[in-house]
Order: structure tokens, then sequence, then C-alpha cells
């Protein structure tokens, strides 16, 4: 994706996305030595690794990552975030965070969604989204509204840090 400007509990599956209106600050402080790989390509291989971070810039509504493998807890946090038209008064302060299970020959499996509004608050704020329960296999997240708007082709996403921790442990 083109670089857009950028400013210097888990839930139970489910078919319509389900909003987690709980506190989305991030106590947790990703790993630096996260791998870092590139969250845009959903073709792309399944990523092997525990934890890694990546960016999204200027991202719309129905964006999907890239896949990785997973087993019983996801977490994803966005550092950073800016929305919006890029024309004045179009300015956005939340994005809905959609983790889905990613099944061959059937739909998707949603999550659940998270509201992340704490990452657009200022420099280096961060919101956290976690999923426990989960089953074996690929996952991927999902832009299902920015702003809480779902279907504009005009309000784009960007995060300057994505982290996705799948190891519950660390």
């Amino acid at each position: 994706m083109a670089a857009a400007e950028l400013p210097g509990g888990g839930t139970t599956p489910s078919s319509p996305v389900e909003v987690d209106p709980s506190d989305d600050t991030a106590p947790a402080t990703p790993d630096e030595s996260a791998v870092s790989l590139p969250v845009d390509d959903p073709a792309a291989p399944s990523i092997e690794a525990l934890n890694f971070t990546s960016e999204l810039g200027g991202v719309l509504t129905g964006f999907q990552s890239r896949r990785w493998k997973d087993e019983s807890y996801s977490q994803v946090l966005f550092t950073d975030c800016w929305a919006g038209t890029g024309s004045p008064g179009g300015r956005k302060y939340s994005t809905l965070v959609d983790l889905r299970h990613d099944r061959s020959m059937q739909p998707d499996r949603s999550w659940g969604a998270k509201k992340f509004t704490n990452c657009f608050k200022g420099d280096h704020k961060t919101s956290n989204g976690q999923w426990h329960n989960l089953s074996n296999g690929k996952h991927f997240f999902q832009i299902k509204e920015i702003g809480g708007i779902g279907d504009s082709l005009q309000i784009k996403l960007g995060v300057r840090k994505v982290y996705v921790d799948t190891s519950k442990a660390d």
C-alpha cells in the first residue's frame, strides 16, 4: 500500500461484528526485538514468528492483514494512529479491528471486533486488542470501520506501528 501522511477479554466467535467497549489502552510494551514483517499482503505465506511488527499506510475499510499461524491467543496493538480524508474537518478518531480465522473452503470466522481509540490521542499512544480461546490455524485482522464509517473510499487509516503477539506468555 502507498504511504499515507502520518502525524509527527476475549470474545466468542460470531457472524456479526461485535464491538468490545472496554478500554483499549495498552499496558504492555511490545518487544522491540520482534521480527518486522509486512502486514499488507494476505496472499503471502503465513508468518511463523510468535511476534512481529509492521505499519499501515493509507488503508481503507475492508483492509485485511497478512495471515499468521496462531492458536489460543492473539494480541494486536496499534501505536500512533491517523485517519481521515485529507480535507479540513475530515479527521477521524477511531477504527474497528476485527480478528478473523481464515478457514479454507469456508467463510472466515470473526472472533469479534475491538474499537481502537487510544492510539489516536497523541504521540506514542497505543490501542490494545486481545482475543482468547481461538482455534488453531491462520488468523488475520480486518479493518471494519474508520471513524464509525464502514464503507468509505475516501477515509484512510495510517498506523505508525502495528504489533501482533501470538504468545500470551510474554
